[in-house]
């Protein structure tokens, strides 16, 4: 059998190449992204931003990255991304698609408990919890929400809210379709942003104090210090109460309340809950051994 003579694709220039390389990459996405990027804290529409502006941002936001990387980060990941292929593989064989959200950006939902919290939703996102994927909702609380005095945002799982019916009319001075704020009760100052004569490097700093090895042993001694403390342990060594809990964790009650459901009910804590409730429990058991000089350094209103 003769051989074929190789083809050559004359489309790939060195420019399409390239092109091609920053589009798997994610770079093409990333400065999209960027150049449209539209939040309550920044709209780019209203910046201008130019391409140059663009790609210093990215290369900032990529740098950042690199320098952030370590063990602990890159392990994490890559367990995420095998489990994930894993579901993803169980999904294909088993036909079984992600659940669709059934509300939107926007919808004003309310836990399903007594005296529940209610807001708008500001995001979604999936978490494999009960053996299934489900749909979890950002929430932002309502001033009026009985937990509002401590948190302004929370998360829920679509089984643990409803949608409440839209009876609030659109606000036009600030183009929010609910009328409190979007971060606190005060007023959201509008944007400064003073262009430097020269571009930004991250490097040209003063006055920085060193990374030593004792810097670096701490460092690691908290990230992989395994301090946590469920709700239920917790519960059952103080007398407090689900609002209280919620205060400690910046919860709502209907969140807490859902970490001590059972069944399909049950929300588990994040590790962030769990730190909080483990601080809080070595304030409670030795905050007279603390010095006064420690906590005016952690907590001003001391």
């Amino acid at each position: 059998m003769k051989p074929l003579p190789p083809q050559f694709n004359n489309s790939h220039t060195p420019e399409t190449t390239a092109q091609q390389a920053l589009a798997e990459f994610g770079i093409t996405e990333l400065l999209s992204r960027l150049k449209h990027y539209r939040d309550i804290d920044f709209d780019a529409s209203q910046m201008h931003l130019t391409d140059a502006e663009v790609k210093i941002l990215a290369q900032l936001f990529i740098q950042e990255l690199i320098e952030s990387l370590n063990g602990k980060l890159i392990a994490g990941t890559l367990n995420t991304l095998r489990h994930g292929e894993e579901m993803e593989e169980t999904f294909t064989n088993h036909d079984l698609p992600f659940p669709t959200p059934r509300y939107k950006e926007g919808d004003r939902v309310q836990w399903k408990t007594a005296n529940p919290d209610w807001g708008v939703i500001l995001g979604r996102f999936y978490d494999y919890n009960h053996h299934q994927w489900m749909v979890y909702y950002i929430i932002q609380l309502a001033p009026d929400s009985p937990s509002a005095g401590w948190v302004t945002t929370d998360t829920a799982s679509e089984a643990d809210v409803e949608k409440i019916p839209d009876t609030v009319e659109p606000n036009p001075e600030n183009g929010n379709s609910y009328p409190y704020p979007t971060h606190s009760r005060r007023g959201i100052p509008p944007l400064s942003v003073q262009c430097p004569t020269e571009p930004y490097n991250p490097r040209r700093r003063h006055n920085l104090r060193p990374i030593n090895q004792r810097e670096k042993y701490i460092i690691d001694l908290y990230c992989y210090c395994e301090l946590g403390m469920t709700p239920k342990q917790f519960y059952a060594k103080w007398d407090v109460t689900y609002e209280q809990l919620s205060h400690i964790c910046s919860r709502s009650l209907g969140t807490v309340q859902n970490w001590f459901n059972r069944g399909k009910g049950y929300y588990p804590p994040k590790p962030v809950d769990l730190r909080h409730l483990a601080i809080m429990d070595f304030l409670l058991e030795h905050f007279e051994e603390i010095p006064q000089s420690l906590l005016n350094l952690l907590c001003s209103s001391f």
